[in-house]
Protein backbone atom coordinates (compact mmCIF):
# COMPACT_ATOMS: atom_id res chain seq x y z
CA UNK A 1 0.00 0.00 0.00
CA UNK A 2 1.42 3.44 -0.89
CA UNK A 3 0.37 5.06 2.35
CA UNK A 4 2.79 2.67 4.31
CA UNK A 5 6.22 3.81 2.15
CA UNK A 6 4.95 7.56 3.12
CA UNK A 7 5.62 6.46 6.58
CA UNK A 8 9.24 4.92 6.75
CA UNK A 9 9.34 5.73 10.44
CA UNK A 10 6.20 3.91 11.41
CA UNK A 11 7.61 0.84 9.84
CA UNK A 12 10.47 0.86 11.88
CA UNK A 13 8.31 1.02 14.94
CA UNK A 14 6.28 -1.78 14.07
CA UNK A 15 9.59 -4.19 13.31
CA UNK A 16 10.36 -3.32 17.00
CA UNK A 17 7.07 -3.45 18.37
CA UNK A 18 7.08 -6.84 17.37
CA UNK A 19 10.06 -7.81 18.35
CA UNK A 20 9.30 -6.85 21.83
CA UNK A 21 5.95 -9.14 21.69
CA UNK A 22 7.79 -12.10 20.45
CA UNK A 23 10.06 -11.53 23.57
CA UNK A 24 7.13 -10.72 25.84
CA UNK A 25 5.70 -14.17 24.89
CA UNK A 26 9.59 -15.78 25.08
CA UNK A 27 10.30 -14.12 28.71
CA UNK A 28 6.70 -15.41 30.26
CA UNK A 29 7.40 -18.99 29.19
CA UNK A 30 10.93 -19.19 29.36
CA UNK A 31 12.53 -16.90 31.76
CA UNK A 32 12.95 -17.82 35.77
CA UNK A 33 10.48 -15.98 37.78
CA UNK A 34 13.14 -13.52 39.48
CA UNK A 35 14.48 -11.86 36.28
CA UNK A 36 14.11 -8.43 35.64
CA UNK A 37 13.30 -8.69 32.12
CA UNK A 38 9.81 -10.09 33.38
CA UNK A 39 8.82 -6.58 34.53
CA UNK A 40 10.92 -4.11 31.12
CA UNK A 41 9.63 -6.23 28.44
CA UNK A 42 7.25 -8.79 29.54
CA UNK A 43 5.02 -6.45 31.30
CA UNK A 44 6.66 -2.94 30.72
CA UNK A 45 7.73 -2.08 26.79
CA UNK A 46 6.10 -4.50 25.07
CA UNK A 47 2.45 -3.60 26.24
CA UNK A 48 3.25 -0.66 23.88
CA UNK A 49 2.95 -2.89 20.67
CA UNK A 50 -1.13 -3.83 20.89
CA UNK A 51 -2.15 -0.20 20.93
CA UNK A 52 0.30 0.77 18.17
CA UNK A 53 -0.63 -1.93 16.59
CA UNK A 54 -4.37 -0.86 16.42
CA UNK A 55 -3.15 2.93 15.82
CA UNK A 56 -1.54 2.40 12.85
CA UNK A 57 -3.85 -0.47 11.45
CA UNK A 58 -6.66 2.86 12.19
CA UNK A 59 -4.71 5.99 10.84
CA UNK A 60 -3.62 3.54 7.68
CA UNK A 61 -7.18 2.52 7.25
CA UNK A 62 -8.75 5.89 7.35
CA UNK A 63 -6.95 7.66 5.18
CA UNK A 64 -8.28 5.49 2.59
CA UNK A 65 -11.80 6.64 3.35
CA UNK A 66 -13.81 10.58 2.96
CA UNK A 67 -16.77 10.72 5.56
CA UNK A 68 -17.24 6.90 6.11
CA UNK A 69 -20.35 7.30 4.14
CA UNK A 70 -19.92 6.32 0.59
CA UNK A 71 -20.20 3.36 -1.20
CA UNK A 72 -16.61 3.42 -1.89
CA UNK A 73 -15.79 3.91 1.76
CA UNK A 74 -17.86 1.01 2.50
CA UNK A 75 -16.10 -1.43 -0.01
CA UNK A 76 -12.45 -0.12 1.37
CA UNK A 77 -13.80 -1.26 5.05
CA UNK A 78 -15.63 -4.22 4.09
CA UNK A 79 -12.55 -5.68 2.03
CA UNK A 80 -9.96 -4.83 4.57
CA UNK A 81 -11.80 -6.38 7.03
CA UNK A 82 -12.26 -9.52 4.86
CA UNK A 83 -9.13 -9.67 4.35
CA UNK A 84 -7.89 -9.36 8.26
CA UNK A 85 -11.03 -12.56 8.67
CA UNK A 86 -9.01 -14.79 5.98
CA UNK A 87 -5.38 -14.18 7.17
CA UNK A 88 -6.92 -14.86 10.76
CA UNK A 89 -8.19 -18.08 9.89
CA UNK A 90 -5.46 -18.92 7.22
CA UNK A 91 -3.28 -18.74 10.74
CA UNK A 92 -5.78 -20.88 12.70
CA UNK A 93 -4.96 -23.44 10.24
CA UNK A 94 -1.36 -22.85 10.52
CA UNK A 95 -1.21 -23.30 14.38
CA UNK A 96 -4.11 -26.02 14.57
CA UNK A 97 -1.68 -28.78 14.87
CA UNK A 98 -0.21 -26.81 17.59
CA UNK A 99 -3.72 -26.52 19.75
CA UNK A 100 -4.33 -30.53 18.36
CA UNK A 101 -0.68 -31.41 20.08
CA UNK A 102 -2.08 -29.12 23.42
CA UNK A 103 -5.28 -30.93 23.46
CA UNK A 104 -3.59 -34.75 22.82
CA UNK A 105 -1.73 -33.55 26.26
CA UNK A 106 -4.75 -32.50 27.79
CA UNK A 107 -7.55 -33.58 29.50
CA UNK A 108 -10.66 -32.22 27.02
CA UNK A 109 -12.52 -34.99 25.25
CA UNK A 110 -12.40 -34.29 21.61
CA UNK A 111 -16.24 -33.27 21.23
CA UNK A 112 -15.66 -30.88 24.62
CA UNK A 113 -12.49 -29.49 22.81
CA UNK A 114 -14.08 -28.76 19.46
CA UNK A 115 -16.98 -26.90 20.89
CA UNK A 116 -14.20 -25.06 23.00
CA UNK A 117 -12.09 -24.07 20.07
CA UNK A 118 -14.74 -22.54 17.86
CA UNK A 119 -15.81 -20.40 20.86
CA UNK A 120 -12.26 -19.20 21.97
CA UNK A 121 -12.23 -18.59 18.08
CA UNK A 122 -14.48 -16.08 18.05
CA UNK A 123 -14.49 -14.20 21.58
CA UNK A 124 -10.69 -14.53 22.22
CA UNK A 125 -8.29 -17.27 20.06
CA UNK A 126 -6.59 -20.80 21.44
CA UNK A 127 -3.65 -19.16 20.30
CA UNK A 128 -1.69 -16.48 22.61
CA UNK A 129 -1.48 -13.75 19.99
CA UNK A 130 -4.12 -14.06 17.39
CA UNK A 131 -6.90 -12.66 18.95
CA UNK A 132 -5.74 -9.15 17.51
CA UNK A 133 -6.83 -9.79 14.37
CA UNK A 134 -10.29 -10.57 15.02
CA UNK A 135 -10.25 -7.87 17.53
CA UNK A 136 -9.63 -5.41 15.09
CA UNK A 137 -12.18 -6.19 12.17
CA UNK A 138 -14.32 -5.41 15.13
CA UNK A 139 -12.71 -2.49 16.27
CA UNK A 140 -12.33 -1.04 12.51
CA UNK A 141 -16.14 -1.80 12.46
CA UNK A 142 -17.17 -0.10 15.67
CA UNK A 143 -15.03 2.93 14.94
CA UNK A 144 -16.42 3.57 11.19
CA UNK A 145 -20.13 2.30 11.96
CA UNK A 146 -20.20 5.65 14.61
CA UNK A 147 -17.59 7.76 12.01
CA UNK A 148 -20.41 7.03 9.09
CA UNK A 149 -23.04 7.76 11.28
CA UNK A 150 -21.90 11.80 11.82
CA UNK A 151 -20.30 11.21 15.11
CA UNK A 152 -17.39 13.22 15.84
CA UNK A 153 -14.25 11.89 16.59
CA UNK A 154 -13.85 13.36 19.70
CA UNK A 155 -17.16 11.00 20.50
CA UNK A 156 -15.64 8.29 19.57
CA UNK A 157 -12.47 8.62 21.60
CA UNK A 158 -14.53 9.45 24.57
CA UNK A 159 -16.88 6.14 23.95
CA UNK A 160 -13.73 4.29 22.98
CA UNK A 161 -11.84 5.74 26.33
CA UNK A 162 -14.80 4.49 28.56
CA UNK A 163 -14.95 1.16 27.62
CA UNK A 164 -10.50 0.84 27.76
CA UNK A 165 -11.35 2.07 31.00
CA UNK A 166 -13.54 -0.99 32.26
CA UNK A 167 -11.77 -3.44 30.10
CA UNK A 168 -8.52 -2.42 31.90
CA UNK A 169 -10.37 -2.85 35.71
CA UNK A 170 -11.59 -5.80 34.41
CA UNK A 171 -8.26 -7.19 33.23
CA UNK A 172 -6.28 -6.29 36.22
CA UNK A 173 -6.31 -8.13 39.30
CA UNK A 174 -4.78 -5.14 41.32
CA UNK A 175 -8.23 -2.93 40.09
CA UNK A 176 -11.04 -5.50 39.86
CA UNK A 177 -10.04 -7.00 43.52
CA UNK A 178 -10.79 -3.51 44.58
CA UNK A 179 -14.37 -3.57 43.30
CA UNK A 180 -17.61 -3.11 45.12
CA UNK A 181 -19.21 -6.26 45.47
CA UNK A 182 -22.30 -5.35 42.75
CA UNK A 183 -19.74 -4.06 40.21
CA UNK A 184 -17.78 -7.41 40.38
CA UNK A 185 -20.83 -9.62 39.80
CA UNK A 186 -21.33 -7.66 36.11
CA UNK A 187 -17.68 -8.35 35.34
CA UNK A 188 -18.45 -12.31 36.91
CA UNK A 189 -21.62 -12.31 34.51
CA UNK A 190 -19.65 -10.87 31.63
CA UNK A 191 -16.72 -13.47 31.48
CA UNK A 192 -19.15 -16.39 31.93
CA UNK A 193 -20.63 -15.71 28.14
CA UNK A 194 -17.70 -13.81 26.81
CA UNK A 195 -14.57 -14.68 28.47
CA UNK A 196 -12.53 -11.96 28.08
CA UNK A 197 -12.30 -8.05 27.87
CA UNK A 198 -9.17 -8.54 25.34
CA UNK A 199 -11.23 -7.74 22.48
CA UNK A 200 -11.59 -5.05 19.74
CA UNK A 201 -14.40 -3.67 21.81
CA UNK A 202 -12.77 -2.79 24.87
CA UNK A 203 -9.05 -2.79 23.55
CA UNK A 204 -9.23 -2.15 19.95
CA UNK A 205 -12.02 0.29 19.31
CA UNK A 206 -10.15 3.47 21.21
CA UNK A 207 -6.75 2.51 20.04
CA UNK A 208 -8.63 2.36 16.20
CA UNK A 209 -10.31 5.80 16.60
CA UNK A 210 -6.85 7.58 18.11
CA UNK A 211 -5.70 5.61 14.51
CA UNK A 212 -8.86 7.93 13.44
CA UNK A 213 -7.94 11.18 14.91
CA UNK A 214 -4.04 10.91 13.30
CA UNK A 215 -5.52 10.12 9.93
CA UNK A 216 -7.85 13.27 9.71
CA UNK A 217 -6.18 15.92 12.18
CA UNK A 218 -4.91 19.13 10.55
CA UNK A 219 -2.66 20.33 12.70
CA UNK A 220 0.89 17.48 13.56
CA UNK A 221 2.10 17.75 16.66
CA UNK A 222 5.89 18.16 16.91
CA UNK A 223 8.02 15.95 17.45
CA UNK A 224 9.81 17.57 20.17
CA UNK A 225 6.35 17.84 22.48
CA UNK A 226 5.15 14.05 20.91
CA UNK A 227 8.70 12.78 22.08
CA UNK A 228 8.48 14.75 24.99
CA UNK A 229 5.03 13.20 26.17
CA UNK A 230 6.16 9.55 25.31
CA UNK A 231 9.10 9.93 27.52
CA UNK A 232 6.91 11.03 30.73
CA UNK A 233 3.93 8.58 29.58
CA UNK A 234 6.50 5.60 29.97
CA UNK A 235 7.84 6.78 32.77
CA UNK A 236 4.40 6.35 34.30
CA UNK A 237 3.59 3.35 32.89
CA UNK A 238 6.60 1.60 34.12
CA UNK A 239 5.76 3.00 37.55
CA UNK A 240 2.10 1.41 37.05
CA UNK A 241 3.69 -2.00 36.27
CA UNK A 242 5.64 -1.73 38.97
CA UNK A 243 2.60 -0.75 41.06
CA UNK A 244 -0.24 -3.64 39.53
CA UNK A 245 2.26 -6.40 39.06
CA UNK A 246 0.52 -6.91 36.06
CA UNK A 247 1.37 -8.56 32.37
CA UNK A 248 -1.93 -7.61 30.58
CA UNK A 249 -2.88 -4.06 29.13
CA UNK A 250 -2.56 -0.91 31.63
CA UNK A 251 -4.15 2.59 31.31
CA UNK A 252 -0.71 4.75 30.26
CA UNK A 253 -0.14 2.43 27.92
CA UNK A 254 -2.31 4.60 25.75
CA UNK A 255 -0.86 8.08 26.19
CA UNK A 256 2.27 6.18 25.51
CA UNK A 257 1.15 4.60 22.44
CA UNK A 258 -0.35 8.07 20.95
CA UNK A 259 2.50 10.19 21.60
CA UNK A 260 4.95 6.98 20.11
CA UNK A 261 2.70 7.66 17.04
CA UNK A 262 2.28 11.22 17.17
CA UNK A 263 6.77 11.35 17.59
CA UNK A 264 7.03 8.58 14.20
CA UNK A 265 4.73 10.47 12.33
CA UNK A 266 6.52 14.02 12.95
CA UNK A 267 9.75 12.02 11.61
CA UNK A 268 10.58 13.66 7.73
CA UNK A 269 10.37 10.69 5.18
CA UNK A 270 13.37 8.65 4.67
CA UNK A 271 15.47 8.86 1.30
CA UNK A 272 14.50 6.73 -1.14
CA UNK A 273 17.00 4.43 -1.18
CA UNK A 274 16.01 3.27 2.48
CA UNK A 275 12.44 3.10 1.81
CA UNK A 276 12.80 -0.57 0.21
CA UNK A 277 14.45 -1.07 3.77
CA UNK A 278 11.42 -0.05 5.55
CA UNK A 279 9.09 -2.02 3.32
CA UNK A 280 10.94 -5.29 4.50
CA UNK A 281 11.02 -3.96 8.27
CA UNK A 282 7.09 -3.83 8.05
CA UNK A 283 6.34 -7.53 6.36
CA UNK A 284 9.43 -9.06 8.57
CA UNK A 285 7.38 -7.82 11.52
CA UNK A 286 4.31 -9.22 10.33
CA UNK A 287 5.86 -12.61 9.72
CA UNK A 288 7.39 -12.38 13.42
CA UNK A 289 3.79 -11.60 14.81
CA UNK A 290 2.14 -14.35 13.40
CA UNK A 291 4.87 -16.87 13.37
CA UNK A 292 6.79 -16.53 16.56
CA UNK A 293 4.82 -19.24 18.43
CA UNK A 294 5.88 -22.27 16.46
CA UNK A 295 9.38 -20.76 17.37
CA UNK A 296 8.65 -21.13 21.20
CA UNK A 297 7.22 -24.31 20.67
CA UNK A 298 10.30 -25.36 19.05
CA UNK A 299 12.62 -24.04 21.63
CA UNK A 300 10.05 -25.90 24.42
CA UNK A 301 10.20 -29.05 22.11
CA UNK A 302 14.42 -29.27 21.60
CA UNK A 303 15.57 -27.61 24.75
CA UNK A 304 16.64 -30.82 26.26
CA UNK A 305 19.29 -31.25 23.36
CA UNK A 306 19.79 -27.64 23.04
CA UNK A 307 23.57 -26.75 24.66
CA UNK A 308 22.45 -23.09 24.90
CA UNK A 309 19.29 -23.32 26.44
CA UNK A 310 20.40 -23.04 29.90
CA UNK A 311 20.71 -19.29 30.10
CA UNK A 312 18.98 -16.61 29.01
CA UNK A 313 20.98 -15.61 26.74
CA UNK A 314 21.11 -18.98 25.35
CA UNK A 315 17.12 -18.84 25.16
CA UNK A 316 17.21 -15.96 23.37
CA UNK A 317 19.47 -16.86 20.61
CA UNK A 318 17.80 -20.21 20.30
CA UNK A 319 14.64 -18.06 19.55
CA UNK A 320 14.97 -15.18 17.61
CA UNK A 321 17.67 -16.76 15.58
CA UNK A 322 15.78 -19.19 13.48
CA UNK A 323 12.41 -16.55 14.22
CA UNK A 324 14.59 -13.88 12.15
CA UNK A 325 16.17 -16.26 10.05
CA UNK A 326 13.11 -17.74 8.80
CA UNK A 327 10.94 -14.29 8.39
CA UNK A 328 13.59 -12.59 6.75
CA UNK A 329 13.82 -15.90 4.15
CA UNK A 330 10.34 -15.32 3.60
CA UNK A 331 10.36 -11.66 2.43
CA UNK A 332 13.21 -12.56 0.54
CA UNK A 333 10.72 -15.39 -1.60
CA UNK A 334 7.78 -13.05 -1.78
CA UNK A 335 9.68 -10.46 -3.88
CA UNK A 336 10.72 -13.38 -6.16
CA UNK A 337 8.27 -12.61 -8.88
CA UNK A 338 8.32 -16.25 -9.76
Amino acid sequence: MTENRQYNSLDIIKFVMALLVAARHMIQLFYPEQSKWRIVIGSWLSNLAVPYFFIIAGFLLFRKIGDGRSEKDRKVILAYCWHTFKMALLWSLIYLPLDIHDWWYGKDRIGEWILVYIRYFFLDHSSMHLWFLLALITACLLVWGAYGAGAKIWQILTVGGVLFVIGCIGDNWYFNQQLPENIWRLYRIYFTYFVTVRNGVFYGAFFVAMGLWFAKARIPIPFLASASGFLASAALMYGEVRLCQNVNMVFTSAPAAFFLTAAALAVPRLGTGRERMCKRLREMSQWIYLSHVYFLYFFAWTAGQNPLSGTKKGITISVFLPMLAFCGAMVALSERKS
